[in-house]
């Protein structure tokens, strides 16, 4: 596109040049009223000023240099050339598909023809079969092959119907139900934004209760619970919320881990000793909290304590 660009400014600007020449060259066959003096060109019937119209040479006739003016040239011989060579070939594919829409159509007038002939034919020899019966039987016979069909087909579009809208209706529900599953995520994602930003205890578990109305026996909420519960120094409450968890989610690291907690809290070391290997085990990063927690003071001394979480100076540091 740029070549052509350049080729096209090159042409407007040869044309140019030749335009000129032109029109100093047609004015030399003005009127007869023109005469020549000395080589100067004077109108008897006007004042206009003498032009000179002698012959110009080449370097009158363009600005531009010999070689530019020959590549000019030589490019709007090309430009020609390519012209006419995108004519010819417009000209065949034109041809071309003309062609084959007149063949299509011929196929096709052909085809319709010999369709219509079977037709006939088939029709021909229906009738010489049935020629014993009247018209007026095979009429009759036709309606009522027409209204069993019909009747058919009634009966297969009506299933159809019926199907489509048992899917439809089952698809509404489903669409339903994720959309109250959707409502419900978004409200208990919510609950537990705000129990976050809350640091009373009991309010923590009034929050924590509106979600297991939600979503009744989460084990995540319920290790946070008992959490809540440890804070507020109610052990024995928070130690049985850790049995119910594990009851139900026997791997959960965080329920062992409060359990250990109110374990610990209560005097029963040994439990809170191997809640806490157990908490370890199934969770790595429980060995960092383990080391600040309060209510693992009684444990800090033990040795089974130091072997369980391994020297604190190992652990990475909290994030």
């Amino acid at each position: 596109m740029q070549k052509l660009s350049a080729l096209m400014a090159a042409v407007v600007v040869a044309l140019g040049f030749v335009l000129s020449g032109d029109v100093a060259n047609a004015q030399t066959t003005g009127s007869s009223d023109q005469t020549t003096v000395n080589g100067q060109v004077t109108d008897s019937t006007t004042d206009v000023p003498s032009i000179d119209y002698r012959p110009l040479s080449a370097e009158e006739r363009s600005n531009m240099p010999p070689l530019m003016e020959r590549y000019v040239l030589d490019e709007l011989k090309n430009l020609r050339t390519e012209m006419q060579g995108m004519r010819a070939e417009l000209l065949r594919e034109v041809v071309n598909r003309q062609l084959e829409a007149i063949d299509k159509a011929i196929s096709y007038s052909s085809n319709t023809v010999t369709y219509f002939f079977y037709f006939v034919a088939a029709v021909g020899a229906l009738l010489t079969m049935l020629g014993w019966q009247s018209l007026r039987e095979l009429k009759s016979s036709v309606r009522n092959l027409a209204n069993t069909e019909l009747q058919r087909l009634s009966q297969e579009f009506e299933g159809r119907l019926t199907s489509l809208e048992n899917e439809l209706l089952l698809k509404s529900k489903l669409i339903n139900e994720h959309q109250h599953e959707i409502e419900r995520t978004q409200t208990i994602h919510a609950l537990w934004l705000q129990a976050n930003q809350l640091s009373n205890p009991r309010a923590k578990i009034e929050t924590y209760d509106k979600i297991l109305e939600l979503a009744p026996g989460d084990p995540e909420v319920m290790a946070y619970k008992a959490d809540a519960a440890l804070q507020l120094g109610d052990r024995d409450w928070a130690l049985s919320l850790c049995n119910r968890l594990l009851a139900e989610a026997p791997e959960n690291a965080n329920g062992y881990y409060q359990r250990a907690c109110a374990n610990a809290g209560l005097g029963f070391k040994e439990a809170a000793l191997a809640d806490l290997q157990r908490a370890v085990e199934l969770s790595d990063t429980m060995r960092q909290p383990a080391w600040i927690e309060e209510e693992f003071e009684p444990l800090r001394d033990m040795p089974e304590f130091t072997q369980i979480l391994g020297k604190k100076e190992d652990l990475p540091p909290a994030e």
